[in-house]
């Protein structure tokens, strides 16, 4: 039997359930240790995750680095540590696959890909979006132009942010290093890059706080660097989960919105609605970094879009502490 990846966790909070499950179904990985500083989000990975009890579990990371044998690491702690957490693995030849965002800064963004590219190692994000059929489609179908020039691109995210991360490290800020827009906004500014491939020019950008440390609610209006114009709206006092995204082009458009069966339409220049078939693809960011660290895919979701996501949100923060003025993307 092959030898297994060996993987040890940074972090045990909410999300790290689903990467254990999701690694231990590929077969060819293993997660070896543990490391969380709270009892409490330990015995809640333990309870939803059989057999990790039994695992080595450390206080501190940098000890799990020097005393396990490890090929791999997944960042899954607060923002401000990701940084030095995924640097540290790196230094130490490990293969990372970070949560978002994967920096709160465009330095520490740069640092940590030169860092990936010297040391030959695979560093991914976690952005799952990028596996989602529906993107997958849209993204190849622009690409091949099919509905021409990319002209206009819509995006909103709606989310009970506020109330469901209230008393939390991510509405602290020198913890979470910012508010919803790094949060799981990080998710909608990444896709919108990645499904139309355009690289975001210049943003305006409106924030409210609602009286706490971090951004709750942000508007972008953006300009895109093939002259495309863009809104975006992270909302995050919303009573609920709700997003959708439009890409109009000079010869059709696409319209993804949460609900709709299909959930992806597409139009052509006069229109008329276009019959779809989606790709099949099962993979995940899970499956799909021990593919890489294996040598048998490429990154679906590479460092570059870690940063790409991370200029946009910096020029927001910005442009938002400035009342909307115009903040030139990096």
């Amino acid at each position: 039997m092959a030898k297994k990846i060996r993987i040890g966790f940074i972090g045990a909070g909410g999300i790290s359930p689903g990467h254990w499950h999701r690694l231990h179904a590929t077969g060819k990985a293993q997660v070896v240790a543990l490391n969380d500083p709270s009892k409490e989000s330990l015995a809640r990975f333990y309870a939803k995750c059989p057999g990790a009890e039994k695992l080595p579990t450390y206080f501190d990371y940098r000890d799990m680095l020097k005393n396990e044998q490890l090929d791999a690491t997944v960042v899954q702690s607060p923002h401000v540590f990701h940084y030095e957490q995924t640097r540290d693995c790196l230094s130490n030849g490990l293969h990372v696959l970070s949560e978002k965002p994967m920096t709160s800064s465009i330095q520490h963004a740069k640092a940590l890909i030169k860092k990936a590219a010297s040391a030959k190692r695979v560093l991914m994000i976690s952005y799952q979006r990028h596996f989602e059929v529906e993107f997958r489609y849209i993204r190849e179908q622009i690409a091949r132009g099919a509905i021409g020039k990319v002209e206009y691109v819509q995006a909103i995210q709606s989310q009970e942010w506020l109330r469901a991360t209230k008393g939390t490290w991510r509405q602290r800020r020198v913890e979470s290093c910012g508010g919803q827009i790094n949060d799981s906004g990080s998710h909608l500014i990444d896709i919108v890059m990645w499904i139309t491939g355009l690289k975001v020019k210049e943003v305006s950008a409106w924030q409210d706080c609602f009286g706490t440390e971090v951004d709750i609610n942000s508007t972008l209006a953006m300009k895109f660097e093939n002259g495309a114009l863009g809104s975006m709206s992270i909302i995050g006092n919303a009573p609920g989960w709700y997003e959708d995204v439009t890409v109009v082009g000079s010869k059709g458009a696409f319209y993804l919105r949460q609900g709709f069966v299909p959930e992806v339409m597409q139009q052509d220049a006069v229109g008329k609605q276009i019959k779809i078939k989606l790709p099949k693809y099962t993979k995940n960011p899970d499956a799909n970094f021990v593919d890489c660290i294996l040598g048998r895919d490429v990154p679906q979701t590479p460092p570059e879009c870690g940063l790409r996501t991370i200029e946009v949100t910096e020029a927001a923060w910005r442009s938002a502490a400035a009342n909307g003025k115009p903040v030139r993307v990096p």
